[in-house]
């Protein structure tokens, strides 16, 4: 199949590509990105990226974002931003701290590189906490982990991502995206009765797992 056929095969659908920071620190290299996007543009018409600024607590470099942007620009492939607010992802999902002074600043900082880069981002499916320091504890006092996190992340997101993102950029739009734990929501502080209400968009309901191996149990 040539490119120019898969260019024009499709009629209902539209195809992203979520791309880690890990993957966007690569696109560093040019030649590394035209091979492999090409590959991919032989089977797929693609029609947006994600480029993700942050995860893990590595953040890509601003230099490389405005050259992987350009480079699907000239491919009239659309660009969005992406965060997953994870400190170590394999330390059993290590999140942000958010009652931390620290770790809420950059959480703040994040946002609002994002925000100067898109006009549009996606939070990646770990905006939660899963914190017990002795902040968070003495934070909690005498209510329930699940009525602290639930507050505590509503915060969060109207405190440290929404309202910084748009105070850098006015015209951004910011989606979060809900995993389907369905049953750890509200433990893990993610409020479906608030954040809809504060966020652009909302994205769930689209990913599958092995329901034996993955951590996730879908």
């Amino acid at each position: 199949m040539s490119t120019h056929d898969s260019q024009d095969r499709y009629r209902n659908i539209n195809v992203a590509i979520y791309c880690t920071v890990y993957d966007v620190q690569k696109m560093a290299d040019l030649d590394w990105l035209t091979q492999r996007f090409d590959v991919i543009s032989r089977y797929l018409k693609v029609n947006k990226v994600y480029l993700e600024t942050h995860r893990d607590a590595v953040i890509a470099p601003e230099a490389t974002m405005k050259q992987a942007k350009a480079f699907f620009a000239d491919r009239g492939v659309k660009t969005s931003g992406g965060i997953t607010y994870t400190v170590n992802e394999r330390n059993r999902f290590q999140t942000y701290c958010y009652t931390d002074p620290e770790h809420r600043q950059k959480v703040k900082e994040i946002a609002e590189y994002t925000a100067s880069l898109f006009d549009a981002f996606i939070l990646d499916d770990f905006f939660f906490t899963n914190c017990k320091c002795p902040l968070c504890i003495a934070a909690k006092g005498d209510r329930s982990w699940t009525d602290f996190r639930l507050a505590l992340m509503t915060d969060a997101a109207q405190n440290l991502v929404i309202g910084p993102a748009k105070a850098v950029n006015p015209k951004v739009k910011v989606t979060i995206k809900y995993p389907n734990w369905f049953e750890h929501f509200q433990g893990l502080g993610f409020n479906l009765e608030t954040e809809p209400l504060l966020f652009d968009g909302i994205y769930t309901g689209t990913e599958t797992r092995d329901p034996v191996f993955s951590n996730q149990h879908l």
